[in-house]
């Protein structure tokens, strides 16, 4: 545990300064325990040097704390700031470790002389649950396109198409059109105006004439 800084802002005055600042809603600083809310702090005090997305917020386990406290640290390193990190006393929730690191990003925002007037930490959070594609990602996107296009031409192409069964012994056949008779108008009307048949009997030769 580190015990390099001096400042003593209390518990209640920290906790209210990080609700205000960010936008959140904690209540005891053990919060601060999963990594996440300092990693925030540390890009607000100097921009850019934590990417959003390599930041856990929904940390809920050891494992996820003990990452965004790495994360802290390596910026630290980066940046060549002289304050060692507890790591695994973070990552517990220790609450004097956690006071501690809290004081010393409290004295460096207290310092800092132009403040991030269009910083939105909101927004800065949202990054996980924004749908970002890396290349692999847009490969993955684009094989599913590709699958989905061939999926879509394949029942398009069955579509045009009427399979019919054929049993094994059948084959196509060309049907020749069965050519009727056509009859002389005048030998009909010859039959309808015959006086002495009576209708059964011109229907009969009526129907001759058709064969």
């Amino acid at each position: 545990m580190s015990t390099t800084t001096t400042q003593t802002t209390s518990k209640n005055e920290l906790v209210k300064w990080i609700n205000e600042t960010f936008k959140l809603t904690i209540t005891q600083l053990e919060t601060l325990g999963t990594g996440s809310t300092f990693c925030q702090i540390f890009e607000y005090l100097y921009p850019n040097t934590i990417q959003g997305n390599k930041i856990i917020w929904k940390a809920n386990k050891e494992n996820d704390y003990i990452k965004n406290f790495k994360t802290l640290a390596d910026a630290f390193t980066k940046l060549n700031i002289q304050k060692q990190l507890d790591i695994q006393s973070l990552s517990k929730a220790k609450y004097q470790d956690i006071l501690d690191l809290a004081q010393f990003l409290k004295q460096k925002f207290d310092k800092q002389t132009e403040k991030r007037e269009n910083y939105d930490p909101i927004e800065f959070r949202k990054v996980e649950e924004r749908k970002v594609f890396t290349p692999t990602n847009r490969k993955t996107l684009s094989t599913l396109k590709d699958k989905t296009n061939n999926e879509n031409t394949t029942t398009s192409t069955h579509s045009l198409l009427v399979k019919r069964p054929l049993s094994k012994t059948s084959s196509w056949k060309t049907t020749k059109p069965t050519l009727t008779k056509t009859p002389e108008l005048s030998s009909i009307t010859e039959i309808i105006n015959n006086t002495e048949d009576d209708e059964a009997t011109k229907v009969k030769k009526i129907k001759t004439l058709f064969i």
